[in-house]
């Protein structure tokens, strides 16, 4: 499977870099994608529910963190842009800065101390990371994204050799690693694509309602918060009902 060849790529690069522990969290979907004797050199988490869903285990401590075959935010041009729940979810702002699934996690991995060292995705996805993250972020372009569901694939071997390579180099320049953190209190605004889906938001004690279709929470403990937004989306896709 595919997937499963690029991060043997990428962990055979982190095992020429020196890294002895790597885990790896299945984080497509249902997040049972990957078949664990296809990568054998790293442990994998899978299924869901989760505490922190695609970044669960990060609070185990760990020197660095990668965010691989990522989707850029909701609402760009990306190839399956999304943030989560893309039936639901139109935005999502942290503290006013609209971010994606990969500034929700890396600002969990910050909490937590871990530096995001490498991601990959198509060019919008490495585009996002370099504004959120910093141009020093070692950012993989997988691919080009032509519309939402459409996108220019380059020579699979060649994003091997360059996921493989580039993860090398990540785990090597550690002078480069910052840890994304968001100041506290901290305010999760999230604005979905209907009424009812916040109508569901308003159950969670002290989500506020903002607009027709917008909620937010503020809280001092960013984890709190990004808990509070995954049940957001439980919650709002559990009210996605088709009225006749």
């Amino acid at each position: 499977m595919r997937w499963c060849q690029e991060l043997n790529a990428i962990v055979a690069g982190l095992r020429e870099a020196g890294a002895t522990h790597i885990v790896i969290c299945d984080a497509h979907h249902h997040m049972r994608n990957i078949n664990n004797a296809l990568i054998p050199n790293a442990t994998i988490v899978t299924g869901w529910q989760r505490q922190y869903s695609m970044m669960s285990q990060i609070d185990q401590g760990f020197d660095a963190c990668f965010l691989t075959g990522y989707h850029a935010m909701a609402g760009s041009k990306s190839t399956l842009s999304h943030t989560y729940r893309p039936r639901v979810i139109k935005q999502v702002m942290l503290n006013k800065i609209p971010v994606g699934e990969l500034g929700l996690n890396a600002a969990l991995a910050g909490f937590f101390n871990v530096p995001i060292a490498f991601v990959s995705g198509d060019e919008e996805l490495c585009i996002e990371a370099q504004k959120i993250l910093g141009n020093q972020i070692i950012a993989v372009q997988t691919k080009k994204g032509l519309s939402r569901y459409s996108a220019l694939s380059y020579p699979f071997e060649k994003t091997l050799t360059n996921l493989k390579e580039h993860s090398k180099r990540a785990l090597k320049e550690k002078e480069k690693w910052q840890v994304y953190k968001v100041q506290s209190p901290c305010t999760i605004t999230v604005t979905f694509s209907e009424p009812n889906h916040a109508d569901a938001c308003e159950l969670i004690p002290e989500v506020r309602r903002v607009s027709d279709n917008q909620v937010e929470y503020t809280g001092k403990l960013y984890p709190i918060a990004f808990r509070c937004f995954l049940a957001m989306g439980a919650l709002a896709v559990a009210r996605d009902e088709v009225i006749t």
